[in-house]
């Protein structure tokens, strides 16, 4: 199987190849903005390093959210595009679990995104990566406390750049494993391990969009034939 894993919903742009569960293509760059000038780009370095063309892929794996709101769409309209005609599969998978699924196994996992306006993104796996906690958008102290709630006594691993945010951890909890970005190549290992979608992924939002609604123009329905009919 031949996977493509692509992340662009937080501080980066992540691309990688799998070919039979192997490293074939990898690249990163960090970055605030301009995910959507640089995927393609990307894309097309990583496929020339593993030999192979878009129509080669089996799957593409692609990171739904939370994150960036314009980030998220961005690399969920390139998958979607760029499977339209093939045999290529797209998988989503959530920007918490694919950072979850970067810590070792053994023990429970959380990760933790910070969501700016003083909030958190946050979940919690057990050992083999299933969900205890669905993603949510919390307050820190709500957040830890959640988290603690569903973890009870548990030693939990933690990470994501929302750790600095989430303030005195349990003694029983390990942060020094912390990622702050996503690796590609593992979004590609889960999109390859799960089963087969039936319908295209969606975005995971956990709440509105930063920006406010654009305010109307002054020159709105200036040019509308208002005379009475």
């Amino acid at each position: 199987m031949i996977v493509l894993g692509l992340d662009t919903a937080l501080k980066s742009c992540a691309v990688a190849i799998l070919r039979e569960g192997a490293i074939a293509g990898d690249n990163f760059a960090p970055m605030e903005k301009g995910h959507a000038e640089h995927l393609a780009p990307m894309v097309g370095k990583t496929l020339r390093e593993a030999g192979v063309s878009a129509r080669d892929l089996d799957r593409i794996g692609v990171v739904t959210g939370p994150g960036g709101f314009a980030g998220v769409r961005v690399g969920l309209a390139f998958a979607r595009g760029l499977a339209i005609g093939m045999k290529a599969k797209v998988v989503g998978v959530t920007s918490l679990e694919a950072l979850a699924a970067g810590l070792p196994a053994g023990r429970l996992r959380a990760a933790v995104i910070d969501a700016r306006r003083g909030q958190i993104y946050a979940a919690l796996y057990d050992e083999k990566l299933n969900l205890l906690l669905e993603p949510f958008v919390a307050d820190p102290k709500e957040a830890r406390e959640r988290l603690a709630h569903t973890a009870r006594a548990a030693g939990v691993a933690v990470t994501g750049d929302g750790l600095a945010l989430l303030g005195d951890l349990p003694a029983s909890w390990d942060a020094a494993t912390a990622k702050t970005s996503i690796d590609a190549k593992i979004v590609a290992r889960l999109a390859a391990a799960a089963l087969e979608p039936a319908v295209p992924p969606a975005p995971l939002y956990l709440r509105p969009p930063d920006a406010s609604p654009a305010a109307p123009s002054p020159f709105a329905g200036l040019f509308v034939d208002e005379t009475p009919a």
